[in-house]
C-alpha cells in the first residue's frame, strides 16, 4: 500500500488542486496546468562574506568584521499563478540593494527564463552589519563596495533563482497582518522646535505586521513571509557579520514551528528604531546589543506565532499581476552651499566621515533636478496588493499607500529594489532633521525633497496601481 503517495494525494486534494498535477513538482506551463492553485519554489545561501572582504555598511565609521555572529542570507521564493505568470521575491541581509545589480538580475531572468523585470521584487533587510554594495552612495556613511563580492552576490542570487523556479511545488498561500509595537518606537524626537534622535512614543509608527504563509507539500512546508517597519540597527558596536533582529525573528519561527522556514521584509521603518531600557535610570534608549537584538527578534517571532494560532487568515486565489512604473521627485535646495562643503572637505578631521563626504562631493559634483523613482506592484486576485517602495520609506506611508489600494488587503515592503535615499512625507520634510533635510548628504543626493513629495510618490503609485486594474 502507497501511504506516503495516498497521503501526497490527500493534501494537495485539500488544497483544491486537479489530478492533472499530483504527479510533479516541476515548473508547469498554464497549458499543463489544471486547477485554481498556486506553485510555490523557495531556495536560499550563505551570502556572508570572508573576514576582511568587504567594508560594514553603514553607521559612518571604518568597519571590517572578522567573524559571523549570524549568517547572512538570501531567500528566494517564487510563486506560479494558474495562469502560469511566475512572480519572484529575493531578500537579503543587506543594507541597500543596488540598482545595478537588480537590474542585471532581471536583465538575466528574463533572458533565461522569460520572467518581466516587474515579476522580480527584491527586498534588503537593512542590517547595519553586512557588507556595502552600493555603488552610488556616500563611501564615507555607507561604505566603499568590493565589486568582485558584488559580483559574486549577483552570481548566488541568480542560481538560487534557478533553484527555485526547478522546485515549484503545489502550495496553498494565506495572508494576514497583525498590528505589532512591542520592539520598536519612533526615533524623531521634538526637542525645543528641532528633532533630534530619541525613543518618541508619542510619534509615528507602522505597526502593520504582514504575514504570508504557504503551506506545500515539498520541505520545507512552510514559508512564512513576515514584514517589520524597524531599522535593524540594535547590535551595537560590534565588528560581526549578523542580520540583527530579523535574523533572530527567522531563528525562532524555524525552531519552534515544524519543517518552516521564514523570510523577513521591511516595512515603512525609515523613521524607527528597537528600544530599550537603561538599567541603571530605567529610561527609554536605542537599542544597541546583540542580546537586545536576539530579543527583539525573539518578541516579533512569538507575536508572529500568537496570530498564526487565531487562524484569521485570507487565502489568495485568482492570477497575480504586476506593474514596475518609473517616476520622478523633485529636490529642493541644499542646506549644504559649495562653501560649506569646501570648509569641511579642507579643514575637517581626517578620520570623520563627513569630511569625506564634502571630498566626494568635489570629486563627483552633479546637478540634477530630479530623482528616479520606481514602485512595484503585485496584486494577488482580489485579495492582496503588495507594494514594492524603494527607499528608506517613513512611517507615514504605510497607511498612506495601504489605503489606496482596491484590494481587500494590502501590504507595504519598503527598502525594496534600490535605496539610496530617504521617502519622508510633507510633515517630516516640513519639520526637518535627519529623515527630511540632512539625509541626502549620507546617499550622496544634491539636496532634501521639497513638500510636493506626497502628490509626487502617490502619483507614481496610481499609475503602477492603474496598470494592475
Amino acid at each position: 500500500m502507497n501511504t506516503q503517495g495516498n497521503n501526497r494525494r490527500e493534501f494537495l486534494e485539500s488544497l483544491g488542486f486537479g489530478a492533472a498535477i499530483l504527479a510533479g513538482s516541476h515548473w508547469l506551463s498554464a497549458g499543463e496546468r489544471t486547477g485554481r492553485g498556486w506553485l510555490v519554489g523557495y531556495a536560499e545561501a550563505d551570502i556572508t562574506p570572508a573576514p576582511g572582504q568587504c567594508f560594514m555598511s553603514g553607521f559612518g565609521r571604518e568597519r571590517y568584521a572578522q567573524s559571523a555572529l549570524s549568517p547572512l542570507l538570501c531567500q528566494v521564493l517564487a510563486i506560479q499563478d494558474h495562469k502560469g505568470r511566475v512572480v519572484v521575491l529575493v531578500t537579503a541581509d543587506l543594507l541597500a540593494f543596488d540598482r545595478t545589480v537588480v537590474e542585471g538580475i532581471r536583465h538575466d531572468v528574463k533572458q533565461k527564463h522569460g520572467i518581466e523585470p516587474e515579476c522580480v521584487m527584491f527586498a534588503a533587510s537593512h542590517t547595519h552589519w553586512a557588507p556595502a554594495v552600493s555603488m552610488s552612495g556616500n563611501f564615507g556613511c555607507i561604505g566603499a563596495p568590493n565589486v568582485w563580492y558584488m559580483g559574486h552576490l549577483e552570481e548566488t542570487i541568480l542560481s538560487r533563482i534557478d533553484d527555485a523556479l526547478k522546485n515549484l511545488t503545489p502550495a496553498a498561500i494565506e495572508y494576514t497582518a497583525l498590528d505589532f509595537r512591542g520592539i520598536g518606537y519612533c526615533r524623531r524626537l521634538p526637542v525645543n522646535g528641532k528633532i533630534i534622535w530619541g525613543p518618541y512614543p508619542e510619534g509615528s509608527f507602522d505597526g502593520h505586521t504582514p504575514i504570508l504563509r504557504v503551506r506545500r507539500q515539498r520541505s520545507p512546508q512552510q514559508l512564512l513571509i513576515v514584514g517589520h517597519a524597524c531599522h535593524p540597527t540594535s547590535s551595537g558596536r560590534i565588528n560581526m557579520w549578523s542580520p540583527d533582529y530579523p535574523g533572530a525573528m527567522r531563528d525562532t519561527l524555524s525552531e519552534q514551528m515544524t519543517d518552516t522556514k521564514a523570510l523577513f521584509v521591511q516595512g515603512c521603518g525609515g523613521d524607527a528604531k528597537i528600544f530599550d531600557k537603561d538599567p541603571e535610570t530605567g529610561k527609554l534608549v536605542f537599542a544597541a546589543d546583540p542580546k537586545r537584538a536576539k530579543a527583539a527578534g525573539q518578541e516579533l517571532a512569538q507575536a508572529v506565532i500568537s496570530h498564526l494560532d487565531k487562524g484569521q487568515m485570507t487565502p489568495l486565489s485568482g492570477a497575480v499581476n504586476c506593474s514596475l512604473v518609473t517616476g520622478q521627485l523633485s529636490y529642493g535646495k541644499s542646506s549644504w552651499s559649495l562653501e560649506e562643503i569646501k570648509r569641511e572637505a579642507y579643514k575637517g578631521p581626517k578620520n570623520g566621515y563627513m569630511t569625506w563626504t564634502a571630498r566626494q562631493y568635489l570629486a563627483l559634483p552633479f546637478e540634477r533636478p530630479n530623482f528616479r523613482y520606481d514602485v512595484q506592484l503585485w496584486k494577488f486576485g482580489r485579495q492582496l496588493t503588495v507594494f514594492g517602495m524603494e527607499g528608506e520609506v517613513c512611517s507615514p506611508w504605510g497607511p498612506m499607500l495601504r489605503s489606496m489600494s482596491e484590494t481587500e488587503q494590502a501590504m507595504v515592503v519598503g527598502y525594496a529594489n534600490s535605496t539610496n535615499v530617504y521617502i519622508p512625507d510633507r510633515r517630516i520634510v516640513r519639520e526637518g532633521g535627519y529623515e527630511g533635510s540632512t539625509s541626502h548628504r549620507s546617499y550622496f543626493q544634491p539636496g532634501p525633497f521639497t513638500e510636493n513629495i506626497n502628490k509626487e510618490v502617490k502619483h507614481i503609485a496610481g499609475r503602477a496601481l492603474d496598470k494592475v486594474k
